[in-house]
This record gives C-alpha cells, structure tokens and sequence, in this order.
C-alpha cells in the first residue's frame, strides 16, 4: 500500500526539480525582431552569470550599446545579423568575461579624430572591454562570428587586458585607423579565422604583449602605403611574460607595409607573407643597447655603469642578448657581464680598474656589447669616451 504522506512529498520534490530546471532555462532572454533595448537593458540588470542572451531573428537593429556587467553568453540559432547605427562602442564589457558564437555583428557609425596624451587616435570599437586595474584580465571567447566596420576610427576587437580566443570567425574594418584585433596584454589564440582591414593607419592584429598561437588564418591588410601609419600585418613587439608565441599556416599579407612585425622570441613556419616591395616580410624588433657619460659614477677606482635598453624615440624594441661591457685604456682592457634586458629595462654595472689608470692623461673608452654579439636597432650609442670622471 502507497504511502500518501511520502507519496505527497516526492511529487513535491519532483516539481520543485521541474520548476528549478525551468526557471533556469527562462532566465535566459531570447531576442527577437520586437524585442526592445529597453528589454535587453532590464534583462542584464537581473541576470546572472552563466545566463545567455539569446538572438533568435535572422536580423536585429540594435538601437544603444549593451552593456555587460555579468559573465553571460550573447549567441544566436540564426546566426542574428545584429545591425548598429550609432556613433559608440556596441558591446561595452565591464564585467571579467563573456562569450560571443554564431552572430553576425554590423557596426555602421563613425568614430571620431581625437587623440590621448601620446598623440594615439582614440577609436570606437566594436566590441571593447574596459580594463580598470581591480576588474584584471578579461576572459572573452568568439567563435563563429563576423565583425563588420564601415567607417573610420571604428576597430573590431579592442580588449585591453585579454585571456581568450577567435575562433572560426571574421573580421572586417574598412575606415581610417580601423584595427581589427588589438590588445596590450594578450593571451590567447587565432584560430581558423579571416581578419582583414583596409583602413589607413590600420593594423589588423596587434598586442603589447602577447602569448598563443596564430593559426589557419588569413590576414590581410589592404591599406596603402601612408609615412603617418605605415600599415602591418600583425603586430606582436613582446612576447608576454612566460610564455611563447607560434605563427604557423598563416597566409598574411600586407601590400602597402609590413606583413609580420614581432618579438625574436615568436616562431613563424610554413606560412605565406607579402610585404610591400622593399620591406622586410617578417621584421624582428631589436634591443638599443646605450650608455651615457652622466649616468657613469666612481667611487675610487670602481665605476658604475648604468646599462639601457631604452628607445628615446617612442619605437618599439626588442629584448637584448646577454653581452659583456669592456673598458679599455691603451692596451689595458678589463670586461664585465651585463644580463638580458627587456626594452625599458636598465641595469647597473660595476668594473673596477687600477687606480694608476684613474689619471686625467689617461682616455677611458667604455663599451657596452663590447665583442659585438648583439644584433641591434643602433650601435652608435653604446661607446663613451672620457679622461676623467
């Protein structure tokens, strides 16, 4: 015989499971073409991370930029044509991840011609996150999405702090300054995707630092020729902290400039690079190794030397190879190791020389690089020369 008062409670329980899976399921928002922004906008203050918002119309004319403050998934089952008019970013992303698949995203608005404090252009984006020292690394995923700008000063991806990944997608900027994938701190990877700009000024994937792999991928930079924005390809000068970087099975050409410019440290295999005619296809940043006379002190006989890999002309540079710094007087010559340096990195070193050799009537040459080892962007300032200090 059944036992009602236990019967009574398992159905309970069942229902309660039902309903938990339910309510689940409903929290995410499907979009379609009479869904309103404000209806976006009151769904994203609700939701919770690990929901999705769900485009479910072949096209949607999106009328404001979302702004994501969950960890939340933005897919589509109709690959959505998302189309946006408006002079702003179209997904503005403050919060520390999210995932973008199978959308097709349309960004028509102009951008503008300001500049920060260095004089960069500061462009709309996209997609871009913001980067505030206590949010950290963002961790932001597409696969199966095509990004479309139309006019100058809009980039595709700007994710200034990034851990993630393009996968099987595209990216197409036309305007001015038009970049399609930038960050300054970047690991992750581009796999299987076409990325292509034409923009003057414009550079189609670049990163500070980065770490990962390129791979299966075409990009192509159109954008012709131009001193104040000489096009590149792709764009790596460091590789982060830690890690390595791979280029392989890549077609990337770029006509008008540069096809590749990075760090010593990225390994590049079996691709296909076009540059423009007279440029090297794949240039590899060097280190500026200097030294300068007032940054020379002496403490009896022992000088110290302060050693830069610093470019005082805001280029980009490489990482120097460990080398020796020599002093030489007369036919005297004593030499000391100076350790690898990263671009702005300095260091200081110490040599000491007998005390006869201190006199004025004496000339001191120093040398950092002093047997020549290390391949550089300039040498001419790596010699000082003096009697006395």
């Amino acid at each position: 015989m059944v036992n009602t008062k236990k019967l009574l409670i398992f159905l309970m329980l069942l229902s309660c499971f039902f309903l938990t899976i339910s309510s689940a399921s409903a929290a995410d928002l499907k979009v379609n073409e009479k869904t309103s922004y404000d209806d976006i906008t009151k769904w994203m203050q609700t939701a919770k991370n690990g929901e999705s918002l769900i485009f479910t119309s072949t096209s949607y004319n999106l009328t404001d930029s979302i702004l994501i403050d969950k960890v939340i998934t933005v897919k589509s089952t109709k690959n959505t044509k998302i189309n946006f008019n408006k002079n702003k970013t179209m997904f503005y992303i403050i919060s520390n991840g999210a995932t973008f698949s199978n959308l097709t995203l349309n960004h028509n608005g102009q951008g503008s011609a300001d500049r920060d404090q260095y004089g960069n252009f500061i462009n709309l984006n996209l997609i871009f996150a913001v980067t505030a020292s206590k949010e950290g690394i963002k961790t932001i995923n597409f696969n199966k999405v095509t990004i479309n700008t139309q006019k100058n000063f809009v980039s595709g991806i700007n994710i200034p702090l990034w851990n993630g990944s393009v996968i099987n997608s595209k990216v197409n900027t036309k305007g001015f300054c038009g970049h399609g994938v930038s960050s300054e701190q970047w690991v992750g990877n581009i796999v299987n995707s076409y990325i292509t700009t034409k923009g003057i000024a414009s550079v189609a994937v670049s990163s500070v630092y980065w770490a990962g792999k390129v791979s299966g991928s075409k990009i192509y930079n159109n954008a012709p020729f131009n001193k104040s924005g000489v096009p590149v390809g792709i764009l790596f000068p460091w590789v982060f902290p830690g890690g390595k970087g791979t280029i392989s099975n890549c077609i990337v050409k770029t006509p008008g400039g540069n096809a590749l410019k990075l760090d010593k440290k990225i390994k590049v295999t079996s691709s296909t690079l076009v540059s423009m005619k007279g440029r090297p296809k794949h240039y590899v940043f060097l280190p500026d190794l200097s030294i300068n006379k007032k940054d020379i002190k002496r403490t009896n006989n022992t000088y110290s030397i302060k050693v830069f890999n610093k470019d005082f002309n805001r280029l980009q540079l490489g990482t120097s190879n460990t080398c020796y710094l020599g002093i030489k007087i007369g036919n005297y010559v004593k030499t000391v190791k100076v350790k690898a340096l990263d671009y702005g990195q300095n260091t200081t070193v110490k040599i000491t020389i007998p005390t006869k050799y201190i006199s004025k009537k004496y000339t001191k040459t120093i040398k950092v690089d002093y047997y020549n080892k290390v391949k550089e962007e300039n040498k001419t300032n790596n010699i000082v020369r003096f009697t006395y200090i």
